[in-house]
């Protein structure tokens, strides 16, 4: 069997199989320069540990004792502030107050820079792990308070048997 085809067919054939070629070439240079600039989601953590205050007892008024947990732009890797960060959760270890009568635990979130909080209660002298707060926004601004709220006690002060601590783990 004998194909004939004239000579502006051919040289129309072989053009476009060369301007395909030319896009198919583009498009790879567009995926190798994306991908060479792309930055990598890497998953981190900041971890923070605090004595909360003590509480000065009067009568059976309640006092709180609180631990801050302020995140600068040192606690994050150089080159890594101008990117969205994606919270996964929160991590977090209380003390409590042994010589108080009473004692809850309530721990709050704070999204950069802002005053706005957003708070859960948890148990004193115990751990955990919150996906709460996951949706909100997360970088160098955003804090945790534990608040300690103690309802009596040995005067003059209740003080913490410990330390309060947050791990922040994050994806960037």
């Amino acid at each position: 069997m004998v194909i004939t085809m004239k000579r502006s067919t051919v040289f129309l054939l072989l053009a476009s199989c060369m301007n395909a070629r030319r896009a198919l070439l583009a498009v790879l240079a567009v995926c190798v320069l994306v991908l060479d600039n792309a930055a990598y989601a890497i998953d981190r953590s900041i971890t923070k540990t605090q004595t909360p205050d003590p509480v000065l007892v009067i009568s059976n008024n309640a006092g709180v004792g609180l631990a801050f947990f302020n995140l600068a732009t040192s606690d994050f890797p150089n080159g890594t502030l101008p990117y969205p960060k994606q919270l996964l959760g929160v991590d977090w270890k209380t003390t409590y107050y042994p010589q108080s009568i009473s004692e809850s635990v309530e721990l709050c979130y704070y999204r950069p820079y802002s005053s706005e909080k957003n708070c859960v209660a948890i148990n004193p002298n115990s751990s955990g792990t919150l996906s709460d707060f996951n949706g909100e926004a997360f970088n160098h601004g955003s804090r945790v308070t534990i608040g300690h709220t103690v309802l009596g006690g040995v005067p003059p002060y209740a003080r913490p048997a410990g330390v309060d601590s947050v791990t922040f783990r994050y994806r960037d």
